[in-house]
């Protein structure tokens, strides 16, 4: 196919800010991109990409599929239904793509995309503030995994005072004095 200009490479995955963890030491920095919340893509070369998603199917081994990318994937599909290769519908996502899946005989999955808008690589500057950020989401996630559980950290709820009386009675709840 001498219309080919780019791949794919989709794995899925599990958590987003797990995915985004792993995959940002793997390759030292943050995605190049971030289409929708639960999909990342890293460019592993000029045309080829490796994309995450975090939100759909399950995640885990034999579940990778290749796209190639065209300039007109509704052109590809056809192409695909005159050689008589079953091809799915073609899916859009407003705004960033469209594609359309397929396997091979062997049951490898495949695919043709049609990028509807150019791939937006983050510069330098943004990529470290995306990390930053990431930074500073998964310093409060330990933070809040370190809070002991019976501690009460809602500022709605009135605090039990450090003798252990409840409100309403007077003196110490029975068991709590030292």
């Amino acid at each position: 196919m001498s219309d080919l200009t780019g791949m794919t490479i989709a794995i899925n995955a599990g958590d987003t800010s797990e995915v985004l963890d792993f995959y940002t030491r793997v390759f030292g920095r943050g995605p190049d991109t971030a289409p929708m919340d639960d999909f990342l893509e890293w460019q592993i070369s000029p045309g080829t990409w490796l994309q995450l998603s975090t939100g759909h199917d399950r995640p885990g081994a034999n579940n990778a599929r290749v796209r190639l990318e065209v300039a007109d994937v509704e052109a590809a599909a056809e192409r695909m239904r005159t050689a008589e290769v079953p091809i799915g519908d073609v899916v859009t996502v407003p705004d960033v793509v469209a594609f359309a899946n397929f396997s091979d005989y062997w049951g490898n999955a495949l695919g043709f995309y049609q990028l509807l808008t150019p791939r937006r690589i983050l510069t330098p500057e943004e990529r470290a503030e995306q990390e930053r950020e990431h930074e500073q989401r998964l310093a409060a996630r330990n933070a809040e995994e370190e809070t002991p559980p019976n501690l009460n950290t809602d500022e709605r709820l009135p605090s039990v005072p450090d003798d252990g009386s409840v409100i309403g009675k007077t003196g110490p709840t029975p068991g709590r004095l030292e």
